[in-house]
């Protein structure tokens, strides 16, 4: 049993996509750590990283230990914007439209009016 995992994106210098990342960390065997190696990474997509950060959650919900290695200070950069927009995803929640139905024109004005 493998307990330790490296992903090294090899040859690559940008990953611009949720499947580019997805196809890294398919792994069947179980795992106790995982370490991600950014070394040659310049880009890394927004797509790209909010599907990183959804796996890092998912892995480290299943006690799974999750390191990246090597980042670049724009990659670090991506993957702050992303994680801070995540939980404003979460408190934006479901806003309630109301619908209106007016008869006529005047009906219509007079409720403008009201503000």
């Amino acid at each position: 049993m493998e307990t330790i995992k490296h992903i090294d994106f090899k040859g690559l210098d940008s990953i611009k996509s949720r499947d580019a990342v997805r196809s890294y960390f398919q792994f069947t065997e179980e795992v106790k750590t995982v370490n991600v190696d950014f070394a040659k990474i310049q880009f890394l997509s927004r797509s790209a990283t909010h599907e990183l950060l959804i796996i890092q959650n998912n892995l480290s919900s299943k006690g799974v230990d999750i390191t990246f290695l090597n980042l670049t200070p724009e990659v670090n950069e991506m993957l702050e914007i992303v994680e801070k927009s995540i939980g404003k995803e979460k408190q934006a929640g479901f806003r309630f439209v109301k619908w209106l139905n007016f008869q006529n024109e005047k009906e219509y004005q007079e409720y403008l009016l009201q503000f």
